[in-house]
C-alpha cells in the first residue's frame, strides 16, 4: 500500500470515532501539528506515535501494522537476490578463467562460450538461491 493509506485510514478512523484532530492530539499526546501532518500524507507515524495513534482510537494494538508492513515491503530492495548476483556472476566468471588457464578447458574458439556458459550457470544459481534466502528472510520478519 501506498503511504496516502495509512494517513486516510487513521482520518477515516478519527472521523468514525467522532473526534476532531484536537481531541485526538489530546488524548493521544501528540501535538495539533503532528495529527495534522500524518492526516495530510506530510509524514508517517512510526513507532510510539503509531501507538499512541492506536490506543487513543481504541484499537487492537496492531491495527495499523499490516498497512505499515504492506508499505515496507514495496519499499523493500530483494537485497539477498542482487548479492548473489553479483557474488555468483563473479565466482562463475573467475572459475572458467582458472579452468582456461589450468588448460583443463582448451584455449580455442569455443573458450569464451564456455566461461560465459558457466559465469551463467553460476548468475542462475545465485538467482534461484537468493530468491531463496530472500523469501525465508521475509516470512522471519513477518
Amino acid at each position: 500500500m501506498k503511504k496516502q493509506n495509512l494517513s486516510s485510514v487513521i482520518k477515516k478512523t478519527r472521523i468514525e470515532k467522532n473526534l476532531s484532530q484536537e481531541e485526538l492530539s489530546e488524548i493521544s499526546n501528540l501535538s495539533l501539528r503532528t495529527v495534522q501532518r500524518i492526516e495530510n500524507n506530510d509524514t508517517t507515524p512510526r513507532g510510539d506515535t503509531l501507538n499512541r495513534l492506536t490506543k487513543a482510537l481504541n484499537l487492537p494494538d496492531n491495527y495499523f501494522n499490516n498497512i505499515t508492513n504492506e508499505q515496507k515491503i514495496v519499499k523493500q530492495i530483494p537485497w539477498f537476490i542482487i548479492g548473489f548476483i553479483l557474488f555468483g556472476g563473479s565466482f562463475g566468471f573467475l572459475i572458467g578463467l582458472i579452468l582456461v588457464n589450468m588448460k583443463v578447458i582448451p584455449y580455442n574458439d569455443i573458450a569464451q562460450e564456455i566461461v560465459y556458459s558457466i559465469t551463467s550457470l553460476f548468475i542462475a544459481i545465485g538467482i534461484i538461491v537468493g530468491n531463496i534466502i530472500e523469501k525465508k528472510h521475509r516470512n522471519e520478519k513477518d
